[in-house]
């Protein structure tokens, strides 16, 4: 989840679990006068969350592997 880590810190969010089931509760404001609305549960499954950090680790992967081409490639081009 993008964002959940400065969320979480500043205190828009929360984490629980009932049973084998994980939520995260997100505190919702209406924007117009700031007052604090119903929160929003969302549920998340584990797997999901593991698939979705190996896609990530194997992106990154890539992209570092794309990004040394790169950069030998403008080196040979500044030896020129």
């Amino acid at each position: 989840m993008n964002g959940y880590k400065a969320a979480k810190e500043a205190g828009k969010l929360s984490v629980a679990k009932t049973g084998d089931k994980y939520f995260i509760i997100k505190k919702n404001y209406d924007p117009d006068t700031g007052v604090q609305l119903d929160d929003s549960t969302t549920e998340y499954h584990i797997e999901i969350l593991t698939s979705r950090i190996s896609s990530i680790d194997a992106q990154i992967t890539a992209l570092t592997a794309e990004k040394a081409d790169f950069e030998q490639l403008k080196t040979d081009f500044e030896a020129l």
